[in-house]
């Protein structure tokens, strides 16, 4: 192995220690080896920069700014208040959860959904009388579900697709590709 194969294992090696025993946010280590990576001459500074204009990163980003959006504008309160109104079970309780976060996760991405939704949701588990860890696992479930409804759905599909046309020059995949089995596997679940 070359000097740049052995900087880099090392640096991933360092990168994983670094992530489970201290506090440091990701983004900002992961952004440090980075820039390790760029000023050793492993990457070049296309290389380094070429993932930040990936289409499915750049999806997502938009997705949590309509996301905040939402929540900023009191939409999701709206939402919960009035479309979850007062159920009697716990199980009534996370049907009504699934109502709206399906279609929401497949149109808004899953993972805006989920962090938009949690202050929301606690508030309502609350107001109702539910403990929010009753409700909290089935939002991030109904929400991966929800999202296997659309390409946009998760950021998952959005690499995938990316890679795709990287790799093949074609843009085989659209919005509704998936949707068939998405759908089936949103109601399985």
């Amino acid at each position: 192995m070359d000097w740049q194969a052995w900087f880099s294992l090392g640096l991933t090696l360092g990168v994983l220690a670094v992530l489970i025993t201290t506090r440091l946010a990701p983004h900002v280590v992961l952004m440090a080896a980075l820039t390790m990576l760029s000023v050793a001459g492993v990457l070049s500074p296309s290389e380094a920069l070429s993932g930040f204009a990936n289409s499915g990163l750049i999806t997502v980003a938009a997705m949590f700014a309509v996301a905040a959006g939402l929540h900023a504008s009191g939409g999701i309160d709206l939402l919960v208040n009035r479309l979850l109104g007062r159920p009697a079970t716990t199980r009534s309780a996370m049907l009504r959860l699934l109502l709206p976060v399906l279609p929401l996760s497949a149109f808004l991405n899953n993972t805006p959904v989920v962090a938009t939704m949690i202050p929301a949701i606690n508030a309502w588990s609350r107001k109702i009388g539910i403990a929010p860890s009753r409700l909290l696992i089935p939002l991030s479930y109904g929400s991966i579900l929800g999202g296997t409804i659309t390409m946009i759905g998760t950021s998952t599909d959005l690499v995938v697709a990316g890679q795709y046309e990287a790799i093949t020059g074609r843009a085989d995949f659209s919005i509704f590709s998936i949707t068939a089995g998405g759908l089936t596997v949103a109601a399985v679940g």
